[in-house]
């Protein structure tokens, strides 16, 4: 492979061509061995979820999302701010959006939606001991609704395409190969 044929020469500064609380566009040149490229890249906070996992079943929030037109099925979780822990985050994000607190955290998976131009690095943690420790206070402008669900129908739901969220996806795929590398395959927590 050619690899360091393909780190740029150069690259300009970045310029900010809009910006608001929730996320930032910035652009930026890179300048290769013959060529340029251009990237627009569309940045957000540190995002994060959780699989909460109690008696097999999994807490999942049902939300109103816009580009399908439509409410989806995710793990709870959300933006952690700069200054936050990300595990006190994501257990703050749960409690207020379902009132279940987790417990213990543990790493599970780590990733970008894409690399070239959306900048929203998301980590997803699991619990498999999990605190009631609050009633679910719905607000349909965030949670309207949650549900434990059983670990396989929700592998379903990811298969038969009722589970969209990427961070959902790749949070219960995650989970799924931990589980089976634990060598307890049928049973989860």
């Amino acid at each position: 492979m050619t690899d360091h044929l393909m780190i740029p020469l150069q690259i300009t500064e970045r310029q900010t061509t809009y910006s608001c609380p929730f996320m930032e566009i910035y652009h930026r040149r890179a300048q290769f061995d013959g060529f340029a490229k251009d990237y627009y890249v569309v940045s957000f906070k540190r995002r994060g979820g959780i699989v909460a996992v109690q008696n097999g079943n999994v807490l999942l929030v049902r939300q109103y999302r816009f580009l399908i037109n439509g409410h989806s099925w995710e793990l709870p979780g959300g933006t952690i701010e700069d200054a936050e822990n990300m595990e006190h985050g994501l257990i703050r994000e749960c409690f207020e959006e379902t009132g279940v607190r987790p417990r213990r955290l543990q790493p599970l998976v780590v990733y970008y939606p894409g690399l070239d131009n959306v900048d929203n690095r998301t980590t997803v943690f699991y619990s498999e001991n999990v605190e009631i420790a609050g009633p679910f206070k719905g607000n349909p402008a965030e949670v309207s609704q949650i549900a434990w669900i059983p670990f396989d129908t929700c592998l379903q739901m990811v298969f038969s395409q009722q589970i969209l969220d990427a961070m959902t996806v790749s949070g219960l795929l995650a989970y799924d190969h931990v589980s089976r590398q634990r060598n307890i395959s049928g049973r989860r927590a």
